[in-house]
């Protein structure tokens, strides 16, 4: 099975995914949603042992990723998934065809999605090492947190805007403790901010010297406010120019 995602990255995932099966016969959309534990469940310990046999889980000794529901069900259709994800901050997952009626496959589907995933964001975690910080550090890193929260999207994209200003200045100053400290902030304010932000290109972006630089870091800012009023057709007009940007550089 091939997790395409269609929001979210398989390299980052957020462990928690609204995953989609399409129907062929008449484009039905099905969906489930997997969440992979934090924590490790040991599901034998809760469930008698009778019981435990009939379950739609591969493994019931041990379970890190939950399909709820276990077999998929209708709902509107993409782009009302598309719009739940964007507002819940959810991966967006499309899992292939299936038909609605076999009901044995999909649960079957869905159940193997979950393992996939739940692979992908342990192999996530393994990678990430675990960073250590100052008491102070931690402080101000939940004063700013606590802050970006009571934003609307308009002020977090003028914040963003400041920080990315403040980031070229660095930038151009080769002053590289303070591109990784303003580039952090930026990191941690889009924490607060949809994934489709792509707030990681942005900072890609500005750090990159010269005017190339300049002209890309400004395309993905203006991509951010196009995505926050929901001008989808000025949003592709800008996607077509960092691509031909990005191709030329």
């Amino acid at each position: 099975m091939d997790l395409v995602f269609e929001r979210g990255s398989r390299d980052r995932p957020a462990g928690h995914a609204l995953v989609y099966f399409s129907d062929p016969s008449d484009g039905t959309t099905l969906a489930s949603y997997l969440v992979v534990l934090p924590i490790a469940l040991e599901l034998s310990r809760y469930v008698p042992p009778m019981l435990a046999s009939q379950l739609p889980i591969a493994d019931v000794k041990s379970m890190n990723a939950v399909p709820l529901p276990p077999v998929p069900e209708k709902v509107e259709s993409r782009a009302y998934l598309e719009h739940l994800a964007d507002l819940r901050r959810d991966d967006l997952i499309a899992a292939g065809t299936v038909s609605a009626g076999d009901v044995m496959r999909l649960m079957a589907m869905v159940g193997e999605a979950a393992q996939q995933y739940a692979q992908l964001y342990d192999d996530y975690v393994r990678r990430t090492p675990v960073e250590t910080a100052s008491e102070a550090e931690l402080d101000e890193a939940t004063v700013s947190d606590v802050l970006y929260d009571l934003m609307s999207d308009q002020q977090r994209l003028a914040e963003l805007a400041k920080l990315a200003g403040q980031l070229r200045y660095a930038v151009d100053g080769s002053d590289a403790r303070q591109v990784e400290e303003i580039s952090a902030e930026m990191r941690r304010l889009g924490r607060h901010l949809p994934a489709s932000y792509e707030i990681e290109a942005f900072i890609e972006a500005v750090k990159r010297p010269g005017p190339s630089g300049h002209e890309l870091s400004a395309l993905y800012l203006e991509r951010c406010y196009k995505l926050s009023s929901g001008d989808y057709a000025g949003l592709e007009q800008i996607d077509h120019q960092i691509e031909h940007l990005r191709e030329s550089l």
